[in-house]
Protein backbone atom coordinates (compact mmCIF):
# COMPACT_ATOMS: atom_id res chain seq x y z
CA UNK A 1 0.00 0.00 0.00
CA UNK A 2 1.28 3.41 -1.17
CA UNK A 3 1.96 6.13 1.61
CA UNK A 4 -0.01 9.12 1.81
CA UNK A 5 1.85 12.28 0.23
CA UNK A 6 2.67 14.89 3.11
CA UNK A 7 3.11 18.56 2.89
CA UNK A 8 7.29 17.74 2.85
CA UNK A 9 6.53 15.61 -0.28
CA UNK A 10 4.87 18.54 -2.07
CA UNK A 11 6.93 20.78 -1.24
CA UNK A 12 10.20 19.09 -2.52
CA UNK A 13 8.54 18.51 -5.68
CA UNK A 14 7.78 22.07 -5.87
CA UNK A 15 11.01 23.20 -5.32
CA UNK A 16 9.83 25.25 -2.37
CA UNK A 17 9.74 25.24 1.65
CA UNK A 18 6.84 23.56 3.85
CA UNK A 19 5.97 27.07 4.84
CA UNK A 20 5.35 28.51 1.38
CA UNK A 21 3.28 25.09 0.38
CA UNK A 22 1.03 26.39 3.46
CA UNK A 23 0.63 29.42 2.51
CA UNK A 24 -0.09 28.61 -0.99
CA UNK A 25 -2.86 26.24 -0.03
CA UNK A 26 -4.34 28.66 2.64
CA UNK A 27 -4.45 31.27 -0.21
CA UNK A 28 -3.77 34.25 2.77
CA UNK A 29 -0.26 35.01 1.96
CA UNK A 30 0.77 36.64 -1.41
CA UNK A 31 3.12 34.48 -3.61
CA UNK A 32 4.58 34.53 -7.11
CA UNK A 33 1.97 32.90 -9.91
CA UNK A 34 4.97 30.69 -10.57
CA UNK A 35 5.37 29.28 -7.39
CA UNK A 36 1.48 29.01 -7.01
CA UNK A 37 1.38 26.94 -10.14
CA UNK A 38 4.33 24.40 -9.17
CA UNK A 39 2.76 24.11 -5.52
CA UNK A 40 -0.92 23.48 -6.98
CA UNK A 41 0.61 20.96 -9.88
CA UNK A 42 2.66 18.85 -7.09
CA UNK A 43 -0.62 18.90 -5.45
CA UNK A 44 -2.07 17.11 -8.17
CA UNK A 45 0.57 14.66 -9.09
CA UNK A 46 0.69 13.31 -5.61
CA UNK A 47 -2.75 13.61 -4.74
CA UNK A 48 -2.23 15.48 -1.60
CA UNK A 49 -4.94 16.00 0.85
CA UNK A 50 -4.02 18.76 3.83
CA UNK A 51 -4.54 17.01 6.82
CA UNK A 52 -6.92 18.85 9.38
CA UNK A 53 -4.30 19.72 11.65
CA UNK A 54 -2.27 21.23 8.52
CA UNK A 55 -4.74 23.56 7.85
CA UNK A 56 -5.11 24.57 11.01
CA UNK A 57 -1.64 25.65 11.09
CA UNK A 58 -1.60 27.41 7.86
CA UNK A 59 -5.33 29.37 8.56
CA UNK A 60 -5.19 29.33 12.32
CA UNK A 61 -9.15 27.66 12.14
CA UNK A 62 -10.06 24.69 12.89
CA UNK A 63 -13.26 24.20 10.57
CA UNK A 64 -14.55 22.95 13.83
CA UNK A 65 -16.75 23.98 16.24
CA UNK A 66 -17.99 22.08 19.45
CA UNK A 67 -21.59 21.39 20.58
CA UNK A 68 -21.58 20.89 24.11
CA UNK A 69 -24.26 18.98 26.13
CA UNK A 70 -23.96 18.78 29.81
CA UNK A 71 -27.82 16.65 30.09
CA UNK A 72 -27.11 13.02 30.92
CA UNK A 73 -27.23 11.42 27.21
CA UNK A 74 -30.78 9.60 28.24
CA UNK A 75 -32.69 13.30 28.37
CA UNK A 76 -30.73 14.27 25.97
CA UNK A 77 -32.27 11.70 23.42
CA UNK A 78 -35.70 11.74 25.10
CA UNK A 79 -36.05 15.81 24.73
CA UNK A 80 -36.76 16.24 21.13
CA UNK A 81 -35.55 19.87 22.09
CA UNK A 82 -32.49 19.24 21.89
CA UNK A 83 -32.71 17.95 18.39
CA UNK A 84 -34.18 20.42 16.94
CA UNK A 85 -31.63 22.67 17.84
CA UNK A 86 -28.69 20.37 16.64
CA UNK A 87 -31.03 20.11 13.42
CA UNK A 88 -30.60 24.34 13.40
CA UNK A 89 -27.05 23.64 13.97
CA UNK A 90 -26.36 21.04 11.29
CA UNK A 91 -28.51 22.92 8.69
CA UNK A 92 -26.94 25.77 8.75
CA UNK A 93 -23.20 24.37 9.09
CA UNK A 94 -24.33 22.04 6.16
CA UNK A 95 -23.50 24.68 3.38
CA UNK A 96 -20.15 25.59 5.25
CA UNK A 97 -16.63 23.97 5.57
CA UNK A 98 -17.32 23.78 9.47
CA UNK A 99 -18.18 20.50 11.06
CA UNK A 100 -19.66 20.25 14.42
CA UNK A 101 -18.31 17.64 16.99
CA UNK A 102 -20.99 16.66 19.64
CA UNK A 103 -18.95 16.43 23.26
CA UNK A 104 -20.87 15.23 26.23
CA UNK A 105 -19.68 16.88 29.63
CA UNK A 106 -22.01 15.26 32.27
CA UNK A 107 -18.61 13.94 34.10
CA UNK A 108 -15.48 16.05 35.84
CA UNK A 109 -13.82 13.35 33.60
CA UNK A 110 -15.78 14.48 30.24
CA UNK A 111 -15.06 18.20 31.16
CA UNK A 112 -12.13 17.66 31.56
CA UNK A 113 -11.44 15.92 28.17
CA UNK A 114 -13.86 18.44 26.61
CA UNK A 115 -11.41 21.52 27.69
CA UNK A 116 -8.75 19.51 26.74
CA UNK A 117 -10.12 19.56 22.98
CA UNK A 118 -10.91 22.96 23.51
CA UNK A 119 -8.19 24.95 24.80
CA UNK A 120 -5.98 22.82 22.41
CA UNK A 121 -7.39 24.77 19.45
CA UNK A 122 -8.93 21.95 18.30
CA UNK A 123 -12.47 24.21 17.49
CA UNK A 124 -12.68 27.36 16.67
CA UNK A 125 -16.06 28.00 18.44
CA UNK A 126 -18.24 26.25 21.32
CA UNK A 127 -22.03 26.50 21.21
CA UNK A 128 -23.42 25.24 24.67
CA UNK A 129 -26.69 23.56 24.62
CA UNK A 130 -27.68 22.93 28.41
CA UNK A 131 -26.02 25.56 30.54
CA UNK A 132 -28.27 25.13 33.34
CA UNK A 133 -26.78 21.89 33.83
CA UNK A 134 -23.18 23.01 33.36
CA UNK A 135 -21.02 21.76 36.19
CA UNK A 136 -18.32 24.25 35.50
CA UNK A 137 -17.03 24.21 31.80
CA UNK A 138 -18.57 27.44 31.06
CA UNK A 139 -16.85 28.75 34.18
CA UNK A 140 -13.41 27.18 33.11
CA UNK A 141 -14.22 28.69 29.57
CA UNK A 142 -14.70 32.45 31.39
CA UNK A 143 -10.90 32.97 30.84
CA UNK A 144 -10.37 31.42 27.74
CA UNK A 145 -9.93 33.37 24.17
CA UNK A 146 -12.27 30.52 22.56
CA UNK A 147 -15.65 32.16 21.24
CA UNK A 148 -18.35 30.71 23.03
CA UNK A 149 -22.38 30.75 22.23
CA UNK A 150 -24.71 29.64 25.23
CA UNK A 151 -28.63 27.85 24.28
CA UNK A 152 -30.45 29.18 27.05
CA UNK A 153 -30.36 31.95 29.08
CA UNK A 154 -27.86 32.26 32.02
CA UNK A 155 -27.82 35.62 34.11
CA UNK A 156 -24.78 34.56 35.88
CA UNK A 157 -22.92 34.20 32.53
CA UNK A 158 -24.55 36.83 30.69
CA UNK A 159 -24.09 40.02 32.81
CA UNK A 160 -20.10 39.36 32.29
CA UNK A 161 -20.47 40.30 28.63
CA UNK A 162 -17.77 37.42 27.47
CA UNK A 163 -20.30 34.99 25.84
CA UNK A 164 -23.31 35.03 23.23
CA UNK A 165 -26.34 34.32 24.04
CA UNK A 166 -29.77 33.13 22.06
CA UNK A 167 -33.05 31.87 23.76
CA UNK A 168 -36.55 32.56 23.46
CA UNK A 169 -38.67 34.60 25.48
CA UNK A 170 -40.00 32.16 28.33
CA UNK A 171 -41.87 35.63 30.39
CA UNK A 172 -43.38 36.72 27.21
CA UNK A 173 -44.29 32.73 26.24
CA UNK A 174 -46.06 31.76 29.66
CA UNK A 175 -47.75 35.35 29.52
CA UNK A 176 -48.87 34.59 26.09
CA UNK A 177 -50.71 31.08 27.61
CA UNK A 178 -51.94 32.91 30.94
CA UNK A 179 -53.55 35.35 28.62
CA UNK A 180 -55.20 32.72 26.39
CA UNK A 181 -56.38 30.91 29.22
CA UNK A 182 -58.11 34.22 30.99
CA UNK A 183 -59.94 34.92 27.62
CA UNK A 184 -61.31 31.63 27.75
CA UNK A 185 -62.67 32.44 30.91
CA UNK A 186 -60.05 31.27 33.61
CA UNK A 187 -60.22 32.25 36.61
CA UNK A 188 -58.64 30.27 39.06
CA UNK A 189 -55.70 28.33 37.38
CA UNK A 190 -53.07 26.21 38.59
CA UNK A 191 -49.47 25.63 37.47
CA UNK A 192 -47.54 22.72 37.02
CA UNK A 193 -43.66 24.01 36.81
CA UNK A 194 -40.53 21.76 35.68
CA UNK A 195 -36.98 21.94 37.79
CA UNK A 196 -36.94 24.71 40.59
CA UNK A 197 -33.84 27.13 39.92
CA UNK A 198 -34.09 26.52 36.35
CA UNK A 199 -34.02 29.49 34.66
CA UNK A 200 -36.95 28.21 32.02
CA UNK A 201 -39.79 27.13 34.33
CA UNK A 202 -38.44 30.63 37.00
CA UNK A 203 -39.07 32.48 34.06
CA UNK A 204 -42.36 30.82 32.50
CA UNK A 205 -43.58 31.57 36.58
CA UNK A 206 -43.36 35.01 36.45
CA UNK A 207 -44.67 34.96 32.56
CA UNK A 208 -48.29 33.19 34.66
CA UNK A 209 -47.68 35.96 37.56
CA UNK A 210 -47.61 38.90 34.73
CA UNK A 211 -51.60 37.83 33.88
CA UNK A 212 -52.57 35.62 36.75
CA UNK A 213 -51.23 37.70 40.21
CA UNK A 214 -53.24 35.63 42.39
CA UNK A 215 -51.49 32.69 41.47
CA UNK A 216 -49.65 31.65 44.61
CA UNK A 217 -47.61 28.84 45.72
CA UNK A 218 -49.71 26.62 47.09
CA UNK A 219 -51.59 26.42 43.76
CA UNK A 220 -47.99 25.54 41.71
CA UNK A 221 -46.16 22.58 41.50
CA UNK A 222 -42.52 21.97 40.87
CA UNK A 223 -40.42 18.83 40.06
CA UNK A 224 -39.48 17.78 36.82
CA UNK A 225 -39.98 18.21 32.90
CA UNK A 226 -41.52 14.76 32.40
CA UNK A 227 -44.92 13.05 32.07
CA UNK A 228 -44.82 11.04 35.24
CA UNK A 229 -43.76 14.60 36.74
CA UNK A 230 -47.29 16.07 35.31
CA UNK A 231 -49.02 13.14 36.55
CA UNK A 232 -47.68 13.18 40.17
CA UNK A 233 -48.37 17.02 40.31
CA UNK A 234 -51.78 16.79 38.86
CA UNK A 235 -52.82 13.84 41.80
CA UNK A 236 -51.35 15.89 44.59
CA UNK A 237 -54.00 19.20 43.41
CA UNK A 238 -57.06 16.67 43.27
CA UNK A 239 -56.06 15.20 46.56
CA UNK A 240 -55.61 18.55 48.27
CA UNK A 241 -59.31 20.09 47.30
CA UNK A 242 -57.99 23.06 45.47
CA UNK A 243 -60.36 24.51 43.05
CA UNK A 244 -59.32 24.81 39.84
CA UNK A 245 -60.58 25.71 36.00
CA UNK A 246 -57.45 25.69 34.03
CA UNK A 247 -53.74 24.25 33.99
CA UNK A 248 -50.82 25.86 32.78
CA UNK A 249 -47.44 23.13 32.30
CA UNK A 250 -44.31 24.48 31.95
CA UNK A 251 -44.06 21.60 29.24
CA UNK A 252 -45.70 19.65 26.90
CA UNK A 253 -44.16 16.72 28.45
CA UNK A 254 -45.65 17.74 31.98
CA UNK A 255 -48.98 18.50 30.04
CA UNK A 256 -49.70 15.23 29.22
CA UNK A 257 -48.67 13.75 32.67
CA UNK A 258 -51.81 16.11 33.77
CA UNK A 259 -54.50 15.48 30.90
CA UNK A 260 -54.09 11.35 32.01
CA UNK A 261 -54.69 12.12 35.58
CA UNK A 262 -57.49 14.71 34.71
CA UNK A 263 -59.39 11.81 32.45
CA UNK A 264 -59.05 9.43 34.89
CA UNK A 265 -60.37 12.01 37.55
CA UNK A 266 -63.48 12.41 35.41
CA UNK A 267 -62.76 16.24 34.52
CA UNK A 268 -63.46 16.98 31.01
CA UNK A 269 -61.22 18.82 28.93
CA UNK A 270 -61.51 21.42 28.01
CA UNK A 271 -65.65 21.52 29.40
CA UNK A 272 -64.06 21.59 33.22
CA UNK A 273 -60.42 22.49 32.89
CA UNK A 274 -58.76 24.18 30.64
CA UNK A 275 -55.23 23.09 29.68
CA UNK A 276 -51.98 24.74 28.13
CA UNK A 277 -48.50 23.06 27.61
CA UNK A 278 -45.38 24.37 26.40
CA UNK A 279 -42.67 23.76 24.30
CA UNK A 280 -44.36 22.22 21.18
CA UNK A 281 -43.34 19.09 21.86
CA UNK A 282 -44.47 16.11 19.14
CA UNK A 283 -46.52 14.79 21.91
CA UNK A 284 -48.54 17.99 21.30
CA UNK A 285 -50.09 16.88 18.33
CA UNK A 286 -49.28 13.07 18.18
CA UNK A 287 -51.74 12.48 21.04
CA UNK A 288 -55.48 13.00 21.30
CA UNK A 289 -56.60 15.54 22.53
CA UNK A 290 -53.81 17.82 20.68
CA UNK A 291 -52.86 20.23 23.01
CA UNK A 292 -52.84 23.97 23.19
CA UNK A 293 -48.97 25.13 23.47
CA UNK A 294 -46.61 27.93 23.50
CA UNK A 295 -43.90 26.78 20.68
CA UNK A 296 -40.08 28.27 20.66
CA UNK A 297 -38.13 28.28 17.62
CA UNK A 298 -35.72 25.48 18.38
CA UNK A 299 -34.18 25.00 14.80
CA UNK A 300 -33.80 29.20 14.40
CA UNK A 301 -31.98 28.80 17.77
CA UNK A 302 -29.48 26.72 16.34
CA UNK A 303 -28.69 28.39 13.16
CA UNK A 304 -28.50 31.80 15.33
CA UNK A 305 -26.19 30.57 17.17
CA UNK A 306 -24.55 28.95 14.67
CA UNK A 307 -24.38 33.22 13.51
CA UNK A 308 -22.88 34.26 17.03
CA UNK A 309 -20.27 32.04 16.75
CA UNK A 310 -19.43 32.62 13.07
CA UNK A 311 -19.29 36.94 14.64
CA UNK A 312 -16.86 36.09 17.26
CA UNK A 313 -14.79 34.00 15.33
CA UNK A 314 -14.55 37.06 13.39
CA UNK A 315 -13.48 39.03 15.80
CA UNK A 316 -17.03 40.84 16.61
CA UNK A 317 -17.99 41.46 20.23
CA UNK A 318 -20.72 38.53 22.30
CA UNK A 319 -24.36 39.92 22.17
CA UNK A 320 -27.76 38.46 22.66
CA UNK A 321 -30.91 37.34 21.00
CA UNK A 322 -33.77 36.81 22.01
CA UNK A 323 -36.38 34.83 19.88
CA UNK A 324 -40.06 35.23 19.66
CA UNK A 325 -42.32 32.63 20.47
CA UNK A 326 -45.92 31.84 19.17
CA UNK A 327 -48.81 30.63 20.91
CA UNK A 328 -51.15 27.73 19.08
CA UNK A 329 -54.60 26.97 20.17
CA UNK A 330 -55.68 23.71 19.78
CA UNK A 331 -58.15 21.40 21.86
CA UNK A 332 -57.46 21.65 25.06
CA UNK A 333 -58.46 25.15 25.50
Amino acid sequence: MSRRATIRDVAEAAGVSKATVSRVLAGNYPVSQETADRVHHAVQRLSYTASSRARSLATGRSNAVAVVVSEPLDTFFADPTFARIVQGVSDFLSHTEVVPVLLTTTTKVEQRKALRLITNQTVDAVIHLSPWSDEGLLDSLLNQQVPVVVCGQDERFERRGRFSFVYSDDRLGAAQAARHLRERGAQSPVAILGVPGQPAASDRLEGYRQVFPGLEDHRTAWGGWSEADGASAMQDFLRSGITFDAVMAASDRIARGALSVLSRAGRQVPADVLVVGYDDHPSATGLSPHLSTVSQPMHAQGETACRLAQEMVEGRPPRTVVLPTTLHVRETS
